[in-house]
């Protein structure tokens, strides 16, 4: 405690002497080599094992402050920070190569020292060194990978990627790597052909921490990741000396790739071929280790990790069955025995709140994963004879330990709540039925009919547009659920049961949803209803499970046509289906006739948000037209500059912020106005 205390005021005080032009004119001058003996000879000692013990047994709050005690220093520092943009202003080559390997001793001490307090860390209090620490950071490594154009086995380049990696392993730290745009950046460096496996190994992982994210998956996909990756795989990896000599090296990489190829790319956009070699040899055998292992991590992945890779893997019936056949893990029998298992070590509470976390986020995975297999008939009775570890998860999902972690972990959106998944595996396997199947006979004309959107919550944009259009017609009572947070199958079941008809929005994410497919499966097989397929792009091809289920379904394709006009047509099916009469969706064309309702249908239509309508309080369609023909006239990133700030501050409270995307699509939906209006502009 003491060494830590003394390295935190030694730290301090170097690094207000380097910030001093004193320090040139002496320490640069005079002392460069005493000066760095004396101090690499003190922070080497940090390095020791028995200091990093030391280091270990300090209490989380007392870690949690000299960590972030440390960060402010060095963030802090301006000398640092002109190294780190290199931006020294010294005159001299000699004295600035003095200064700068300084700088870079500092840094190299710092971040070993951050790395072995090995803390849990949270975006919030991380934000505030996005701009300080962590894009000097990337922009440092940008510089030197780029211009070097060679690997120098650097070692201040190892710790920052260290650093950096150490940090996104932390999913809920993610947002700061994509403001740092350190998607783009370690894309970029993955291209090069002359790093060390060691730099290789480090971006790798820290592209799959930011994979490990939704907002980090939609940033990589839209760089390219997948193509990038792929050339790596086959130019870079086969090629590398490091890699050719050590097997090891090669394919705890080739591991590393495939899971982040299967977090970014669809089940069912994988090839076939190589995602099941991959399970074999690669995901399989991790697994096992894993599970074998005393800390549950094979390398440095925790067998959550893995387990999540599996649980995504497992949207495809095809690899379901394919993982079922492996030597290494077999199923069901090792996932619930790992089930078993896990619920016994939460049940006693580990003192490790990092450690329950991680087994809590463990058993969310194994759940989703047996939801995905009782859908299988082949797998049912292993489920049913093992029914008494399911009512253990039953237990353990009302216990107050989910609510002492669940705000505190990431939970991926596609995956599923405990208590979602277990409805799902109970339904499967015990199915309920309807008390009164009669209850929504069509046999009698009713005046108001009920309707009911299914639909996978990613997209729910969509379906709030589509909602929005069909909500004001007096006849239809419309139920959807906008709150994903709440869902319970009893409660969705029972608004199926008293529904004249179902809208399912079908989609390669309704495809993969395990809560769509409970409810497909419970509208078609159970109850037998009468249901529309509301196909949200046209191009997409029905396969698999879903495929089967709605063939001989009425269905509707929302293309690039006008939105109303194919809300009419799907008007045009429902009325058929509930023999009802009602009149059509009026389209108003002349919009200097507009009043405020009809111009924000029209931000509700375009699938706009709210938001924006409140920030700019149109009156009427002709206020709408006049700041079109303003705002056409200019670059739309001037326009989103000047009101950013001050649409940010307006929806402080709500934390609403303006994307550049959102903005830009307000700007398409004004273009395609002006289009359809140019007589009334």
């Amino acid at each position: 405690m003491d060494v830590i205390n003394l390295y935190e005021i030694i730290l301090k005080n170097y690094l207000d002497l380097i910030d001093t032009n004193q320090f040139i004119d002496i320490i640069a001058h005079r002392y460069a080599n005493k000066n760095n003996i004396v101090f690499s000879s003190f922070f080497e000692s940090l390095a020791q094992e028995d200091t990093l013990d030391a280091v270990r047994k300090i209490s989380f709050k007392a870690r949690q402050q000299k960590y972030y005690r440390i960060l402010d220093q060095i963030s802090s520092s301006k000398r640092i920070n002109s190294f780190l943009k290199n931006e020294l202003s010294i005159s001299s080559n000699n004295i600035l190569r003095i200064v700068a390997n300084f700088c870079g001793l500092i840094l190299i001490m710092v971040l070993r020292i951050l790395n072995g307090l090995n803390m849990k860390l949270l975006d919030i209090e991380l934000r505030k060194y996005q701009n300080t620490l962590f894009i000097p950071f990337i922009t440092f490594i940008d510089k030197h990978i780029v211009y070097n154009q060679s690997s120098q086995n650097n070692i201040l380049i190892k710790e920052i990627l260290e650093f950096l990696n150490r940090t996104s392993d932390q999913t809920l730290t993610i947002p700061i790597f994509i403001n740092a745009n350190c998607s783009q950046a370690c894309l970029r460096w993955l291209s090069f052909s002359y790093l060390n496996a060691y730099e290789y190994a480090n971006i790798l992982r820290i592209i799959y921490n930011i994979a490990r994210h939704d907002e980090g998956v939609v940033i990589l996909n839209k760089c390219q990741c997948h193509k990038i990756l792929i050339q790596f795989n086959t130019e870079i990896l086969p090629r590398q000396i490091d890699f050719i000599i050590d097997k090891k090296w090669y394919e705890d990489l080739q591991l590393i790739y495939f899971m982040i190829l299967i977090l970014i790319v669809d089940s069912n956009e994988l090839i076939t071929e190589s995602t099941n070699w991959f399970i074999a040899y690669r995901l399989s055998p991790a697994i096992f280790d894993g599970i074998l292992s005393r800390t549950y991590r094979h390398q440095k992945f925790h067998i959550s990790e893995l387990m999540i890779i599996l649980m995504r893997l497992c949207t495809n019936d095809n690899f379901i069955h394919c993982i079922s056949h492996k030597q290494y893990f077999t199923f069901p029998h090792d996932v619930l025995n790992v089930l078993n298992f896990l619920l016994h070590c939460v049940a006693i509470e580990r003192f490790d709140f990092s450690v329950l976390s991680l087994d809590v986020l463990t058993v969310m995975a194994l759940a989703n994963i047996l939801w995905s297999m009782s859908f299988h008939d082949r797998y049912k009775n292993t489920l049913i004879e093992n029914i008494q570890i399911i009512n253990r998860l039953i237990e353990f999902e009302t216990s107050d330990i989910i609510e002492k972690i669940l705000p505190n972990i990431y939970i991926p959106r596609h995956m599923s709540s405990l208590k979602r998944s277990i409805d799902g595996i109970w339904q499967n396997l015990h199915p309920s039925l309807p008390a009164n199947q009669e209850i929504n006979s069509l046999t009698k004309i009713k005046s108001i009919c009920s309707l009911m959107i299914s639909y996978s919550h990613i997209d729910i944009d969509f379906c709030r547009q589509l909602y929005n259009v069909l909500s004001i017609f007096p006849e239809l009572s419309i139920s959807v659920d906008f709150n994903n947070s709440k869902y319970l199958w009893k409660e969705i079941s029972q608004t199926i049961e008293q529904t004249d008809l179902v809208l399912f929005i079908i989609s390669n994410n309704f495809f993969n949803s395990k809560s769509c497919r409970q409810e497909l499966i419970y509208v078609t097989n159970t109850l037998k209803k009468p249901f529309i397929s509301v196909f949200i792009n046209g191009n997409y091809q029905v396969t698999g499970w879903l495929k089967s289920q709605i063939s001989e379904s009425k269905y509707i394709h929302f293309e690039e046509k006008d939105f109303l006009d194919t809300c009419n047509e799907l008007l045009s099916l429902i009325k058929q289906s509930l023999s009802i009469n009602m009149s059509l969706v009026k389209n108003t064309s002349d919009v200097k006739q507009w009043n405020e309702k009809e111009v924000k249908q029209w931000f509700n239509n375009n699938n706009l948000m709210s938001e924006l309508h409140g920030f700019y309080q149109f009156q009427n369609g002709n206020e709408l037209l006049l700041y079109t023909q303003a705002i056409l006239t200019f670059s739309w990133t001037k326009e989103y500059e000047r009101i950013k700030i001050r649409f940010e501050e307006k929806f402080k409270q709500q934390q609403q912020y303006l994307s550049p995307h959102e903005f830009l699509k307000f700007i398409n939906a004004l273009k395609h106005l002006k289009n359809k209006n140019l007589s009334s502009i």
